[in-house]
């Protein structure tokens, strides 16, 4: 089935899709309050930022509200997806031991290490993944929740959904200028 066929009423944009490539941090998982400290904790007691955030991600990050239902529905009708993200494999791993299905559904994980770069220098993250999965950046969709990533996509030929997030709803209006598509949660991507 495609991308279209099972998502596309009312979405013109997902015609000729043939893959997709997802941010994690604020696209489909809820962690950028920990990425922004917005709870103030008191970071002395950690070694150093990353600890705090693989304690986060290994206890209390959770998925974003049908994120996880979304993933179920293209895998099990055989639409292709990753996660391109800046944030290391090694950082995140506990939220994946936590949430093992995830492993099982996406194709692969890429991350700034593997590319050498992040998304705020270079796009290169989305042309690697689009690669990997063997489509063109016109074949595939990109799901991100920031501005930087959003124009960083967009200028590189990708057609974008940007997917709303507390952390970054300052940039709300400028991420629709850039993205097809605007969702509040995956909910609205399913019919």
């Amino acid at each position: 089935m495609s991308i279209y066929e099972l998502l596309g009423a009312n979405k013109d944009y997902l015609k000729n899709k043939k893959a997709i490539i997802f941010d994690m941090d604020g696209t489909l998982i809820d962690s950028m309050p920990y990425w922004t400290n917005a709870a103030g904790e008191d970071l002395t007691k950690y070694e150093n930022f990353a600890q705090y955030l693989s304690g986060k991600y290994s206890t209390v990050v959770e998925p974003k509200p049908h994120a996880f239902e979304f993933l179920h529905l293209l895998h099990d009708n055989g639409i292709p997806f990753c996660i391109a993200t800046d944030t290391a494999k090694w950082l995140s791993r506990g939220f994946f031991d936590r949430y093992p299905e995830l492993n099982e559904l996406i194709e692969f994980y890429i991350d700034c290490e593997d590319v050498g770069t992040t998304k705020r220098k270079s796009p290169k993250i989305y042309g690697d993944a689009a690669e990997r999965l063997g489509f063109s950046p016109a074949e595939c969709l990109v799901f991100e929740d920031h501005k930087h990533a959003v124009i960083a996509a967009t200028e590189s030929g990708f057609d974008v959904v940007g997917v709303y997030d507390l952390v970054n709803a300052g940039n709300a209006e400028e991420i629709k200028q850039y993205a097809v598509d605007y969702i509040n949660d995956f909910s609205e991507m399913m019919k």
